[in-house]
């Protein structure tokens, strides 16, 4: 997603999932500065909203370990 928004000059990219993105996709995203990432209940919500459309996302998200 990243080269393709590099690629067009797109103003930003968004990459939607019903599950979860890692902590080393999220930490990209924020680096890249032009990313969007949508999971969990956020698209679930969209989906609702916009197009009158009940999904359930994935399996609940592993559990984080503090560092």
């Amino acid at each position: 997603m990243a080269g393709v928004v590099e690629h067009k000059r797109a103003a930003k990219g968004i990459l939607v999932t019903t599950s979860w993105f890692g902590q080393a996709s999220q930490a990209f995203a924020n680096d890249h500065g032009r990313l969007e990432l949508l999971d969990g209940a956020n698209p679930v919500h969209l989906f609702k909203e916009h197009l009158n459309l009940d999904v359930i996302p994935g399996p609940v998200p592993p559990k984080r370990r503090p560092r």
